[in-house]
């Protein structure tokens, strides 16, 4: 018997890459809600993450001012930084999804396109993206 003959052959190499593929995204997403959850770019997470800090290192007086001006000052740099790797991520995994679909014949772009976006949807609703 052949090995990686026939239909499912033909498969593996795509259904890897989609598997490689949607993996980077979940843990891309995890990260990134974890970091949402940590550092979220409302006033109120500010004074959150200032308290923790203060319970962690018993920050004097001065330091709390110091530490909330640089948390509030950096909020709108890290969460253009965050929109920017997000961008550079999904653009680059389209990429990857356009070059394995000119591999496959029409009938598997159509099934691909399929098990793509079921795993869009997947990971839209396991981690939404920040508004």
């Amino acid at each position: 018997m052949k090995s990686g003959s026939g239909k499912s052959g033909k498969l593996v190499l795509p259904v890897f890459v989609l598997g490689l593929l949607g993996g980077a995204a979940l843990g891309s997403w995890g990260q990134r809600a974890l970091f949402h959850r940590h550092m979220r770019s409302g006033d109120q997470d500010v004074p959150r993450a200032l308290a923790r800090l203060d319970g962690e290192l018993g920050l004097s007086p001065e330091q709390k001012m110091v530490v909330e001006k640089i948390l509030l000052g950096k909020q709108t740099e890290l969460a253009a930084l965050e929109k920017e790797r997000r961008d550079r991520s999904d653009a680059e995994r389209l990429a990857v999804r356009r070059e394995i679909a000119q591999q496959l014949t029409p009938d598997q772009q159509a099934k691909f396109k399929n098990l793509c976006d079921t795993a869009d949807k997947r990971i839209q609703e396991r981690w939404p993206a920040p508004r």
